[in-house]
């Protein structure tokens, strides 16, 4: 349905309660169902110049983009308008933004840092894609349900060994294969720290954020500096393989 094209003036027709279409940058939208579900009220939604309308810049003026790329909201979206093409895309997970002061000056074009090499700015660009392709879905969705972390991000963070890299360089990580094998436990650093730190703060989900099993960063580092051999053996590997909480 989506790929269909439409006319300006086909658009227009529909304009009123129950049979209610808009565009958005060049893709038309059906919200004739979600006009009384609108947070903003239905109203605004019916109005002369939004009804049946192009209404880009009103929708812009109140909404990121990423709502759009939302499930709930993406299946809304009908066709496209005949010889109109969209301004405004989507950014490819893992992507730099191109946005002014966006992105820390070691990432930015023309600017060089003596504390992050190569290395770093790869592990930088994975960790950024897993975080956009796998965690954030899972802390939108959380964040509007009030429901902890799920235990499939929890499995999928284990397996590239984010948790256990979250701790900082240590004995720890060794034997351990971190963000698919980009970095070895011996070359890990603390600014590879960093980087996991700084795409955690961009999610943006301020309550998933402090759940993202943030037990462990604070209470894991006493068992594995202050405990015993045996009590290490039977707490560290279930945190860290995302088994057991702390």
């Amino acid at each position: 349905m989506a790929g269909k094209t439409f006319t300006v003036e086909e658009v227009a027709q529909h304009n009123k309660a129950g049979d209610l279409w808009i565009v958005i940058d060049a893709k038309v939208y059906d919200v004739s169902k979600f006009v009384n579900l609108h947070p903003g009220g239905a109203g605004v939604l019916l109005t002369k110049t939004v009804a049946g309308k192009d209404a880009t810049d009103a929708f812009f003026g109140l909404h990121r983009h990423e709502v759009l790329l939302r499930p709930q909201y993406a299946r809304l979206q009908i066709g496209t308008i005949a010889g109109q093409k969209e301004h405004i895309k989507a950014t490819v997970p893992g992507e730099l933004s191109a946005v002014p002061y966006a992105e820390p000056a070691w990432l930015s074009q023309g600017f060089h840092s003596p504390y992050y090499n190569e290395n770093h700015r790869r592990f930088q660009k994975e960790v950024r894609k897993f975080f956009e392709e796998v965690v954030l879905p899972d802390a939108v969705k959380c964040e509007d349900n009030g429901k902890r972390i799920s235990q499939d991000v929890v499995d999928k963070l284990c397996e590239n060994n984010i948790p256990a890299m979250r701790i900082g360089p240590g004995k720890h990580l060794k034997g351990r294969k971190l963000m698919g094998g980009i970095v070895t436990p011996e070359e890990f650093d603390h600014f590879h720290e960093l980087i996991i730190n700084f795409e955690i703060g961009r999610l943006g989900t301020r309550g998933y954020v402090d759940g993202l099993l943030a037990g462990q960063v604070i209470g894991l580092p006493p068992v594995l500096n202050f405990g015993s051999p045996e009590l290490q053996a039977k707490v560290v590997p279930e945190v860290l393989d995302g088994k057991k909480f702390i």
